[in-house]
């Protein structure tokens, strides 16, 4: 077997070389790794997060002082940092046995350490490729030559004096061996044609690379800087990709067990759990197929179900949705709807992450991701690392708690670096390479070279150098070093004949810095992509194409106000509530979209936030307090309202369920603001009742109740549902209902009532209406929960000295323009009332809130005078924006 060995070969292409049999090329690790083999010395592979515990627990049994003080802050960076010295320390050939005497503080670290680790793979610490290459030169050594390698002959390409630490030892007992050593036949190479091409961003570096390999099929590539942009370019121009995309710890099999430990701690983050429900992680068995979920079908839908009613766990529809699963004969979606839960109902403390409590609670992850890997690379990794990182909490002190930050540096470690999808290469007869020492010669594109390119060395101070030499160590100076490095490098770019060198300008936000190597080469032609094109023609060192101009394209036609299709009666409800009136009335073709096809957002993008998750806790502070109160011999709540703490112990019991992320770290003013404003607004609500003499009798009190419709085609009866959010009644008999409102707008719902456009009050008198025939209508009204203002025309409740309400009327209106709407749907003609809105203001999505409040106001004040009734649209910031045509490309 003959071998070409060089300092920078790792990783090299067989076919790089001489290409024949009985030859390969090889680095360091591969010559090592070959060695292992025909030694008898190859051992299981150890997780550099398994090696690092190790070196951790070692630092806990035998502290040391120098280090102590970091230790004590961030252990797990201190043990890494020492881990990855006493590897550089032995790869020098350093023996820590054989120092005697004063030690420089980092180096005595080491060697006490050393002297109480016990080094292999059933000892403390798992053994370092520093140590495979020392125990290879020890078996060697006591071989005393009489050990067949197999090896004929290795051909350097570098005189072995020029190594670092244990190499020329090796290859010296190699020789001995009965290897012959020789420098292999080099090419000559001068000072190739330099063409340099500066971009001023990658996006026009990657079309100007496309099309010289365009013009060029027989040019090589050098990568060495991430070709993701430029295989898109090539994948325009029909050329296959170079996939040349370094690793990154931020895939997304890598964020699989961070996710779930950031469920598992407390406090729970319910927009992490509901990513953590709705992850898919492998496509479908058949190509219609639903993506399968790290959680079952059926307990991520009920599950995240839940979440979109109450943004919390543990509420009323989180145990809701755990019942349905019990009840779905899915023993698969039971079990893991159970863990969900056991995971959020008594999570990790965050000031007290204990190893043993942590590794119990993956024993589901790795099950799950075992069950559903299919062999697939992805999940096995996220399997490894579940797995690697299991064996380092056992590892560690079972009840010593670890900080988020060390148990994130954990995480890390376990998971190391993976590949990105878009890291494949795809068949070419092209030479690719992302080491400038294996380049071979003719013309070379050189893609994105940059300061990067230069070589990394352990430093030692001088003091350090002369112990780590009477240990036996030798330590190239860092200016050595490089040059074994930089040699190799220019040695492969003086083989080429000609290179070009594309520079992406700005690279993810950052202009990179000059590359070394480059300037080696000399000063080249310097162009710009503007300088390029002339004639008609694209030229760049000597390769030309025609430039060919795209077609002019139109611009896109404004989207319709109005699109007819063949006449839909199937499309009418067969159910409505005032939400879905609402939506009708604003625009037709979104209500179409949501309720008569189904097209939703899913259940996770969707999840309440903001004011409307606020104003459902503070609704379901108010329904508590009412049931509790609530005195069957009264017939409603009593005539006082509850305490501050008694409202302020409700809302806090109800802050997990309801709201959890107001408990999320950061937060803490924000929930300290909704928690005064809703005690203060909710005892005013309670006491300004009491006040004006009404007792509250119910709240969400749910009805169901026939609409009839007058059709163009006829009568339709549908049920018209809903929950009314207060019910009251005055000792004289008379009803009034309240709608609560959590909303920063004081003049908004005023305006409504004023107006008498407020439907939603409308619908709930028609319904008290019908539930109570011969009464006299019910009073109605708002209460503010952000300010605590009641909006009503009963002087005990707002003094602004309203007129009533005429709740008939705008009923009557409501259903004149729902009808108008339907008969529009049956006969297949769907408005788009957001766009028809934007034409008649001259406005568009993008206007400012004054202009379009006030172009609002002059709109409603037109369509009340004519008769008619104009609702505000919200398309333009809904998830139907696109589809309306209010906002993105088809606007």
């Amino acid at each position: 077997m003959r071998i070409e060995f060089g300092w920078s070969l790792d990783g090299a292409a067989w076919a790089d070389g001489g290409g024949a049999a009985g030859i390969a090329r090889l680095g360091p690790r591969g010559l090592v790794q070959l060695l292992q083999g025909r030694l008898g010395l190859t051992r299981p592979a150890v997780e550099p997060a398994v090696r690092v515990a190790q070196y951790l627990r070692l630092l806990e049994e035998h502290p040391q002082p120098w280090p102590a003080r970091s230790f004590a802050v961030d252990p797990w960076s201190t043990a890494a940092q020492l881990l990855r010295w006493r590897d550089a320390a032995i790869e020098t050939g350093w023996r820590p046995d054989r120092s005697v005497g004063p030690l420089p503080e980092r180096l005595a670290t080491v060697r006490e350490l050393e002297r109480a680790a016990e080094v292999g793979v059933t000892g403390t610490l798992a053994p370092s490729r520093a140590d495979d290459l020392a125990e290879v030169i020890e078996l060697l050594e006591e071989a005393g030559g009489a050990w067949p390698l197999g090896i004929e002959e290795i051909a350097l390409a570098e005189e072995p004096e020029a190594l670092p630490g244990m190499w020329p030892r090796l290859l010296e007992l190699m020789e001995a061996a009965g290897v012959r050593l020789g420098e292999p036949a080099r090419a000559v190479g001068g000072s190739p044609d330099l063409t340099v091409l500066e971009a001023l961003d990658e996006w026009t570096a990657a079309d100007a690379a496309a099309r010289f390999l365009a013009a060029d099929p027989a040019a090589a590539v050098l990568a060495s800087a991430d070709t993701d942009v430029l295989d898109r370019a090539l994948h325009r121009r029909g050329m296959p990709a170079i996939g040349a995309v370094g690793p990154s710890r931020d895939r997304a099999h890598h964020q699989v067990l961070g996710l779930f430990l950031d469920v598992a701690t407390a406090p729970v983050d319910v927009h992490q759990l509901a990513a953590l429900l709705d992850l898919r992680v492998l496509p479908g068995a058949e190509a219609e197929a639903e993506p399968v979920g790290l959680v079952p079908a059926l307990a991520r839908r009920e599950l995240l179900r839940a979440l979109g009613a109450e943004p919390g766990v543990g509420g009323p529809a989180w145990r809701s949705a755990l019942a349905r699963i019990a009840e779905g004969d899915n023993e698969r979606a039971l079990e893991a709807a159970r863990v969900i839960d056991r995971l959020v109902s008594d999570p990790l403390p965050a000031d007290a992450l204990r190893p043993r409590a942590i590794a119990q609670r993956l024993d589901w992850l790795a099950e799950r991701l075992r069950a559903v890997g299919r062999g697939d690379g992805d999940l096995l990794a996220s399997l490894t690392q579940v797995q690697v990182l299991q064996r380092v909490l056992g590892m560690l002190a079972p009840e010593a708690p670890l900080t988020r930050r060390t148990l994130q540096q954990v995480i890390d470690s376990c998971g190391g670096s993976g590949p990105s999808p878009r890291a494949v290469r795809e068949v070419s007869d092209r030479q690719v390479t992302t080491s400038p020492a294996q380049v071979r010669g003719g013309a070379v594109l050189w893609w994105g070279p940059s300061s990067d390119d230069a070589p990394r060395t352990q430093r030692w101070d001088p003091a350090e150098v002369d112990a780590l030499a009477a240990g036996g160590g030798r330590v190239l100076s860092p200016a050595q070093h490089a040059a074994l490095q930089v040699d190799a490098a220019l040695r492969g770019l003086r083989r080429a004949e000609e290179i070009v060198v594309v520079l992406p300008g700005r690279r993810l936000e950052e202009v990179p810095g000059p590359s070394g190597l480059l300037a080696h080469l000399g000063a080249g032609d310097r162009l710009r992509p503007e300088e390029l094109i002339e004639d008609g023609r694209w030229t760049l060192a000597g390769r030309s194409l025609e430039v060919v101009a795209p077609a002019q394209e139109e611009e896109p036609a404004a989207p319709p106000t109005e699109h007819r299709i063949a006449p839909a009666p199937h499309l009418l409800p067969r159910k409505l509530s005032f939400t879905q009136v609402s939506s009708l009335l604003a625009c037709p073709h979104h209500w179409a979209l949501e309720y008569a096809l189904d097209v939703r957002p899913a259940d996770v993008a969707v999840l309440p936030t903001g004011a409307r998750m606020i104003g459902t806790l503070v609704h379901a502070v108010v329904e508590t307090l009412v049931e509790k109160r609530y005195d069957p011999g009264l017939g409603g709540t009593p005539l006082d309202a509850p305490s501050a703490e008694e409202i302020g112990e409700v809302l806090d019991r109800l802050v997990p369920q309801l709201a959890s992320e107001l408990d999320l770290p950061g937060r803490a003013a924000a929930r300290e603001d909704v928690r005064d404003r809703a005690v203060r607004s909710v005892g005013a609500l309670f006491s300004g009742a009491a006040e004006a003499g009404l007792r509250i009798t119910g709240t969400e009190t749910r009805f169901e109740l026939p609409l009839t419709l007058m059709l163009a085609d006829g009568e339709r009866t549908v049920p018209f549902v809903g929950s009314r959010d207060v019910d009251a009644i005055a000792a004289d008999g008379r009803r009034t209902v309240l709608d609560l409102k959590w909303s920063r707008s004081r003049s908004r719902y005023g305006d409504l009532f004023d107006t008498s456009e407020a439907i939603q009050l409308a619908s709930y008198a028609w319904a008290l209406a019908q539930e109570h025939p011969g009464e006299q209508p019910a009073d109605v009204g708002y209460f503010l929960l952000r300010s605590g203002e009641f909006v009503s025309a009963d002087p005990a409740l707002d003094p602004h000295d309203r007129a009533p309400m005429d709740t008939g009327e705008a009923w009557r209106r409501m259903l004149a323009a729902v009808t108008a709407r339907l008969d529009d749907v049956a006969d297949g003609r769907i408005r788009c009332g957001c766009r028809e809105l934007q034409e008649r203001t001259g406005l568009d999505a993008s206007a400012s809130w004054s202009a379009r409040s006030t172009a609002l106001t002059k709109a409603r004040a037109a369509e009340r005078e004519a008769g008619g009734l104009l609702v505000e649209e919200h398309c333009g910031t809904s998830e139907h924006a696109q589809l309306c045509g209010t906002t993105g490309a088809i606007r």
